[in-house]
C-alpha cells in the first residue's frame, strides 16, 4: 500500500547561488563532502548535484506530508547511489527515528533548468 507520494522540481540555476551556512543547514556532511569532491567540475554539474539532492529532501517531507517540522529535517535526508548507480534514501537522527516502517522509492532526474526528485513510500509487506 502505498503511504505517500512527493514530488519536487528545483532550479538548477539557484542552486549555483547555496553556500556557507546555508549548505550546512539543507545538506548532511556526507552530501557537502561529495559536493566538494565535484571541485573541479563544471558549475553546472555542481549545481546540478545540490539541485537533484535538495529535490530529493522536498519530496520525501511532502511523501510523509509533513514539510519540515522539526520532525523531518533536511540535513538528516541523504541522497545516496548504489554500485550500479540508482539513487536511495537513507535517514538519520530525528528524521529517522520518526519515519514509518516503509520501503522508500526514489526517481530522479535533471534538465536544464530543473532537477526533479519523486519519492514514494511503500509499506513493508508482512511476512506470514
Amino acid at each position: 500500500m502505498i503511504l505517500g507520494t512527493g514530488i519536487d522540481a528545483v532550479s538548477i540555476q539557484r542552486a549555483k547561488k547555496l553556500q556557507g551556512k546555508v549548505l550546512e543547514k539543507i545538506y548532511n556532511p556526507s552530501e557537502i563532502a561529495e559536493y566538494e569532491a565535484l571541485a573541479n567540475a563544471h558549475e553546472d554539474i555542481r549545481a546540478q548535484f545540490l539541485a537533484s539532492r535538495f529535490a530529493v529532501k522536498e519530496a520525501y517531507a511532502k511523501a510523509r506530508g509533513t514539510g519540515f517540522n522539526g520532525i523531518v529535517i533536511p540535513n538528516e535526508i541523504i541522497t545516496r547511489k548504489e554500485e550500479d548507480g540508482r539513487p536511495y534514501i537513507e535517514l538519520c537522527g530525528k528524521t529517522l527515528d520518526n519515519a514509518p516502517h516503509c520501503v522508500i522509492h526514489l526517481s530522479l532526474t535533471h534538465e536544464e533548468p530543473l532537477a526533479i526528485a519523486l519519492v514514494i513510500l511503500e509499506t513493508v509487506p508482512e511476512e506470514d
